[in-house]
C-alpha cells in the first residue's frame, strides 16, 4: 500500500480527501504551548497548506487572553492557501498587520468571508481598490456597539466589493446600510437586531434593491412593515420573519420557501400561514418555529393545508418542553 499511495500525485490525493482541507484554529490553541504548534504547522506546513478550502479563527470568547503571534501566523500564510475558499473569524482582536494580508488576499479571487464579533483598529484604511467578496456574515457584540470608525472601515470594504457581493448577513450593527444604496450583484439579505432602532435606513436599502430574492428579518422592527412601500421586493422567493412581515411581503411576489419565527398565539401563527396562499408562486417548503406556541399541532396543520396545498417539505421546530402542548 505504501508503494502505491508514493506513486500517487498529489492533485490526485485531493480527491481522496488524504489531505486537509479544513485548517480550524480555536481558542485553546492560542494560549499555553499551543501556540508554538501553530506557528510550526503554519511554517512546516508546505503543500498541505495548498489544499486547505476553509479557515477557521475562533476565540472562544472576547475576554480571552490570546498569544498574538499565534494569531497571526495563519494570516501570514493566507496567499498560501491557493484554494481557499471560506474565511471564518470570530471573536479576534484584528490588527492593521492582519486586515493588511486579509484585504491583500481577498482582492485575488472570490471568498466568502465570515466577521464575528471581532474587534479592530481604530483607523484603517483598505488600500486595495477592488475587493472580492461574494457572501460577507458580519456582527458585532450588540452590548459594545462598534464606534464610528470601525463602520467605516467595514463600509468600504463592502464599498470595494459591490461587483462581487451576493450574500450578506448583519448582525446588530445596521448602521452599515446607511453607507450604501443600490448594490446590483447582492440576492440575499439576512438582519437581526434586538436593539431600539430607526427603520429608514433599512427601507430604503430594501427599496433599493428590488432584484433580492432572499430576505430574512428577525428582532425589534415592529415598524419596518408600515413603512415599506406595496411595490418593495417584487423578486422575492425566500423570506425568513414574524408574521407581520409575511402579511405584508408575501401577497403578489413570487415567494416559494418561507420560514415564519415564533409567535406565542395560534391566531398571529395562523394569519401568517393563511396568507402564503396569496404567493404569487406555489410555496413548496415551509418551516414553523413552535418554540412558545402554545396551539395544539393539529391546528396549525389544518391552517398549512388549506393556504399551501403544493407544499413539498415542511420543517418543525419547538422546544422539547412544549411537544406536550402541541401533540
Amino acid at each position: 500500500m505504501t508503494k502505491q499511495l508514493a506513486r500517487i500525485s498529489p492533485s490526485s490525493l485531493v480527491d481522496c480527501a488524504i489531505f486537509p482541507k479544513e485548517l480550524s484554529l480555536k481558542g485553546c490553541f492560542f494560549q499555553g504551548e499551543n501556540p508554538r504548534l501553530v506557528r510550526k504547522c503554519v511554517s512546516e506546513g508546505g503543500e498541505y497548506l495548498s489544499y486547505i478550502q476553509t479557515l477557521v479563527v475562533v476565540s472562544l470568547r472576547a475576554t480571552e487572553i490570546l498569544n498574538m503571534n499565534a494569531v497571526e501566523a495563519p494570516f501570514t500564510a493566507l496567499h498560501r492557501m491557493q484554494r481557499l475558499r471560506d474565511i471564518k473569524i470570530h471573536y479576534i482582536p484584528l490588527t492593521a498587520t492582519m486586515l493588511d494580508q486579509l484585504c491583500e488576499v481577498l482582492s485575488t479571487r472570490l471568498y466568502n468571508v465570515e466577521l464575528w464579533w471581532c474587534s479592530y483598529p481604530m483607523r484603517y484604511t483598505v488600500q486595495q481598490a477592488v475587493l472580492k467578496i461574494h457572501k460577507l456574515e458580519y456582527g458585532v457584540d450588540h452590548e459594545n456597539p462598534p464606534p464610528r470608525e470601525t463602520t467605516k472601515m467595514l463600509a468600504s470594504i463592502i464599498e470595494r466589493s459591490l461587483s462581487s457581493i451576493v450574500v450578506l448577513t448583519l448582525s446588530w450593527n445596521l448602521d452599515l446600510l446607511a453607507y450604501f444604496g443600490e448594490m446590483p450583484r447582492l440576492t440575499s439579505l439576512s438582519v437581526l437586531s434586538y436593539l431600539a432602532r430607526n427603520n429608514e435606513d433599512l427601507r430604503d436599502f430594501l427599496v433599493a434593491n428590488p432584484q433580492l430574492a432572499n430576505f430574512g428579518l428577525e428582532g425589534h422592527f415592529d415598524d419596518l412593515a408600515l413603512l415599506l412601500p406595496r411595490s418593495v421586493l417584487p423578486n422575492l422567493r425566500t423570506i425568513r420573519g414574524r408574521t407581520d412581515l409575511m402579511q405584508h411581503l408575501v401577497p403578489g411576489r413570487p415567494v416559494e420557501r418561507v420560514e415564519i419565527l415564533d409567535s406565542p398565539s395560534f391566531k398571529f401563527m395562523a394569519n401568517g400561514v393563511r396568507v402564503l396562499s396569496h404567493s404569487a408562486a406555489p410555496i413548496v417548503e415551509l418551516t414553523l418555529q413552535l418554540y412558545y406556541c402554545r396551539t395544539r399541532l393539529s391546528k396549525i396543520l389544518d391552517a398549512v393545508v388549506e393556504a399551501v396545498p403544493h407544499l413539498e417539505r415542511m420543517i418543525l421546530s419547538f422546544h422539547v418542553e412544549v411537544r406536550n402542548v402541541l401533540f
